[in-house]
């Protein structure tokens, strides 16, 4: 699907261009092209080629997917590379956002909906004075508008963290765990996908581009700035979770050794009434501690009243 808008220089604007009047539109130094692609297949490949006249290398990099944003620069234009974050089913979902960015065109290409996306477009078919401000300027509200769309994700992910870091001391059973391990493992998605934006925000804002006015490279400066307010906070969350994971391991430790310290404290106690008995049950013909029959009696009372003195002592002790 393709969807194309034209800002003339009177400040009018034509949308669903044909593809002849994007080869015109595309020439006019003084208007404003912007082109947006969802799902190419060959026909649009073909004029990304052809009246885009988009280099190969970019053609290339659209059609296959790419593991880390980036940005690459060419003679009349700048590639870029984001990534878009989302849930689908409740999981993390990346989503790919190629951005081709010259004096007078922006080209967007993704392989799906993009809510980022949809809004900026939807902001430009209301006459929204966005595309009338430049390329650059357009490119900055879609990628402020996706920078933003990580923090309903960190904040949610904030919340689980304390909720978990909360329920930990009072249940700290292998579900815990299993949802620990899960907001550690959304966490370290997040990291990664951030962590490259850093360095392309970074030259977006720096100065040196020719497609980037200075007047708007402070706008990417401040995106740049959102998006460190957003890795602190990752980061925080996953200081927390390796905490609460270290905790897990505490306790869990912690809880065997009080079993082993009762079980070991119950075959201490019982300890000499399997010595007793063993000696006294074994076949002798004459037992040499064999005596008077009230022997018995005495050995009995004496075993039943060695365990509470025991279990006291431990007591005093702390032993168990």
């Amino acid at each position: 699907m393709i969807r194309s808008y034209y800002s003339r220089a009177d400040g009018s604007i034509e949308c669903g261009l044909p593809r002849e009047r994007l080869r015109q539109a595309l020439a006019d130094p003084n208007g404003l092209l912007w082109v947006d692609i969802e799902d190419p297949e060959d026909p649009e490949i073909e004029l990304l080629l052809e009246v885009l006249e988009l280099h190969p290398l970019t053609v290339e990099d659209i059609i296959m997917p790419n593991l880390r944003p980036k940005l690459d620069e060419f003679d009349q234009y700048i590639f870029v590379v984001m990534h878009a974050m989302g849930r689908t089913d409740g999981k993390l979902r990346v989503v790919e956002l190629n951005v081709c960015l010259g004096k007078n065109f922006l080209v967007t290409v993704r392989t799906e909906s993009m809510r980022s996306l949809e809004s900026v477009c939807a902001r430009v078919e209301k006459k929204s004075p966005i595309i009338k401000r430049g390329a650059d300027f357009l490119f900055y509200a879609i990628a402020d508008s996706l920078i933003d769309s990580y923090f309903p994700i960190i904040e949610d992910l904030e919340q689980r963290v304390d909720e978990l870091e909360a329920r930990l001391l009072s249940d700290s059973t292998e579900e815990v765990l299993r949802e620990l391990f899960a907001v550690y493992h959304e966490l370290a998605v997040l990291r990664r996908t951030m962590a490259p934006h850093r360095e392309v925000l970074s030259r977006l804002n720096r100065g040196d581009l020719a497609v980037i006015t200075p007047m708007n490279g402070h706008y990417f400066r401040d995106i740049y700035d959102h998006l460190l307010r957003m890795s602190d906070l990752v980061d925080g969350c996953r200081e927390v979770t390796t905490m609460s994971l270290e905790a897990y391991a505490a306790i869990v430790s912690n809880r065997l050794n009080e079993i082993m310290k009762t079980m070991t404290a119950f075959a201490t106690l019982a300890l000499p009434l399997v010595i007793v008995t063993g000696v006294f049950g074994m076949n002798f013909a004459e037992h040499p501690e064999l005596g008077p029959r009230w022997i018995y009696q005495v050995l009995s009372v004496g075993l039943l009243l060695m365990m509470p003195v025991m279990a006291y002592y431990f007591r005093k002790y702390r032993w168990f």
